[in-house]
């Protein structure tokens, strides 16, 4: 394992090595399904121990919300309908979705969340190398082939994570093999036998996972990009920094490989932590993927870049709306594709300014995504902090320990119902009130930087404590509410329980 060197947006990887009770295991995908299987929730990472070392309490700014603002804040959560709308809206399906793996526990919540909030699955583990050639030159698919099934029952989507990455390799690998080897026979056969075994319909691969070394700066190569990471296979896996393979083939050889296999709509991707900014390892990124069309010719709308996005809610923990913005830009005037493909947000204690804020900066990310016209995959890592890799206490999924939603979960789907209404884009929330603040009616700043409005839809409806409607999505009634009772034009108030009822479409 690999801890990043000054981190700039939270820790390195994602992993299902989880810490409990101050024991630190490292077991394999095989591991936990069979020999660990009792002590799943035990294990943890070095990786881990750096995310916590590094957590920060400093105070965090008071946020403005589209939840505040006549949006469900409590009460059940469904918005299939609502990323239904969002994919008339962008053109294309928009996948919004997370984390499952067989094992996990609470299926039934799992079948609830994947048919409700949840509509693209990723398996967390199974599709690794690790659990799918658990032998040189076997392929077993079995854990990758049941997520997918998983995904299948409930009419999701799935994608692929993934066909190459330094760890969580099998134990015949690194091995003592040659560059000549790795490049020519074990990389592709393993890649053809992944992906055209689990079909066509996937939606997109992580082709190579966190290639780019943390240490890089501005001007570098792509090969010096990589080299930098200082990993197996570009050296040797003993310690000794022997170099192995040289070049960038492997990288190359991987992409032809799923090119050749991959359905004739699938993304491949390259996907790596630290990086959706203009900053050296996001540019070093854009530079292996430059690297990557020039030397297999894939045409570039084939192509993407998964941003995992595994950030800290605290400052410095996350990238600027307008800096993702900035990025996904750049990359749409190449045709490429960026993906949002690890979202999770650690806080330093789970009190409601923290998740709020937490709430504030999933809004920016996903906004980022939706107002792009090349963004078109949201990962939300893990769906519930027990499930978390980065464990319970950091509290950085949308939905609690009891799979209840946070303040996140109801930002996330506002935010979705804003983009669907065809509402502009609302301003960098994570900023603080005094950069953004959402009212009822659209959008206030102060301070330096600018905004756009989020003006929702109304009308002059009558019922409501002024004569004012509330939006589509938006709440109308229930137990102790105070707001509009009246609905925009084209809904119809909606009683969901006795707390919540919702202006939905007539």
């Amino acid at each position: 394992m690999i801890v990043p060197m000054a981190p700039k947006v939270g820790p390195a990887t994602e992993r299902e090595l989880r810490p409990h009770y101050g024991y630190f295991f490292i077991c394999s995908f095989h591991s936990i399904l069979r020999a660990c299987a009792a002590m799943s929730s035990l294990v943890a990472s070095f990786i881990a121990i750096a995310i916590f070392a590094g957590r920060v309490a400093n105070a965090q700014p008071a946020v403005s919300l589209l939840i505040d603002n006549g949006y469900p804040s409590s009460g059940t959560l469904n918005i299939a309908s609502v990323l239904t709308q969002v994919s008339a809206k962008k053109g294309q399906t928009f996948h919004f979705g997370s984390t499952y793996d067989t094992y996990d526990a609470d299926q039934s919540w799992f079948d609830s969340i994947f048919q409700t909030f949840f509509k693209h699955v990723v398996s967390e583990n199974g599709c690794k190398w690790d659990a799918t050639e658990p032998t040189q030159g076997t392929s077993d698919l079995t854990e990758c082939l049941a997520t997918q099934s998983f995904a299948t029952t409930y009419g999701n989507s799935f994608r692929g994570h993934n066909t190459f990455w330094h760890s969580q390799t099998p134990s015949w690998l690194p091995g003592s093999f040659s560059a000549s080897t790795l490049v020519n026979t074990i990389i592709p056969q393993h890649v053809q036998a992944e992906i055209q075994g689990m079909g066509s319909s996937v939606t997109s691969w992580d082709v190579v996972n966190e290639v780019v070394g943390d240490g890089v700066s501005n001007g570098m190569t792509a090969l010096q990009c990589v080299q930098n990471k200082g990993d197996w296979p570009t050296v040797t896996s003993d310690g000794s920094g022997t170099p192995l393979v040289t070049d960038l083939s492997f990288i190359y050889q991987a992409f032809k490989t799923a090119y050749t296999y991959a359905g004739a709509n699938t993304r491949l991707a390259i996907n790596d932590y630290n990086t959706g900014g203009q900053d050296a390892k996001t540019a070093c990124v854009i530079a292996v993927l430059e690297s990557i069309q020039a030397n297999t010719s894939i045409p570039y709308d084939r192509l993407a870049i998964g941003f995992q996005s595994h950030l800290t809610a605290s400052t410095g923990g996350f990238y600027t709306k307008s800096a993702l913005a900035s990025t996904f830009s750049t990359l749409a005037a190449l045709g490429v594709n960026a993906m949002i493909t690890e979202m999770d947000i650690e806080v330093n204690t789970d009190n409601t300014a923290n998740l709020r804020y937490q709430a504030a900066i999933w809004g920016d990310y996903l906004d980022a995504c939706l107002y792009a016209s090349n963004c078109n995959e949201f990962i939300n890592w893990d769906p519930r902090d027990d499930l978390s890799w980065r464990g319970t206490s950091a509290a950085a999924t949308l939905f609690d320990s009891n799979g209840n939603p946070k303040p996140a979960a109801y930002e996330v789907a506002a935010r979705l119902q804003n983009y669907a209404a065809g509402n502009a884009e609302p301003c960098a929330t994570s900023s603080g009130t005094s950069v953004c603040t959402i009212t009822g009616t659209g959008s206030t700043t102060t301070g330096s930087s600018s905004s756009t409005s989020s003006t929702k839809s109304s009308s002059s409806g009558s019922g409501g404590p002024t004569g004012c409607a509330s939006a589509e999505w938006g709440q109308c009634g229930g137990m102790g509410w105070t707001g509009c009772t009246s609905c925009a034009s084209g809904t119809t108030c909606q009683e969901q329980n006795a707390y919540y009822s919702q202006c939905l479409p007539s």
